[in-house]
């Protein structure tokens, strides 16, 4: 009986340790500058501490560590009309993304909401 309870706690716990992080999934994300602000939809997928997202075309990469997402790569802003490297620090707060970036020498505010 003892085995079956300690087999059983075991099993438990491997699957916890599988879950996938809550920050993978879909967001709709929000870059606020003072300059002005641009949207695009994102899809997170994290494997152990590695992160990687997709915009559209565009490919970030990255890590997650102790409940920060670190996202980094170049991104194309239609409403600035060229592309540079965007480098993203969110963390997840109730079901949403907070943090800040900076593309080219602007800073932004982030912003991710989970689509609908």
């Amino acid at each position: 009986m003892a085995t079956r309870i300690a087999s059983l706690l075991i099993v438990m716990s491997l699957g916890a340790c599988a879950s996938a992080p809550p920050v993978n999934g879909d967001w709709n994300v929000t870059l606020v500058a003072p300059e002005g602000q641009t949207a695009f939809a994102m899809s997170v997928v994290v494997v152990g501490e590695n992160a990687t997202a997709t915009a559209g075309p565009h490919t970030f990469n990255g890590t997650f560590r102790d409940g920060s997402l670190k996202l980094k790569g170049d991104y194309y802003v239609a409403e600035a009309g060229y592309s540079a490297i965007l480098d993203m620090d969110v963390r997840m707060e109730e079901e949403r993304l907070s943090g800040s970036a900076t593309w080219d020498q602007y800073s932004a505010d982030v912003r991710g909401t989970r689509p609908e």
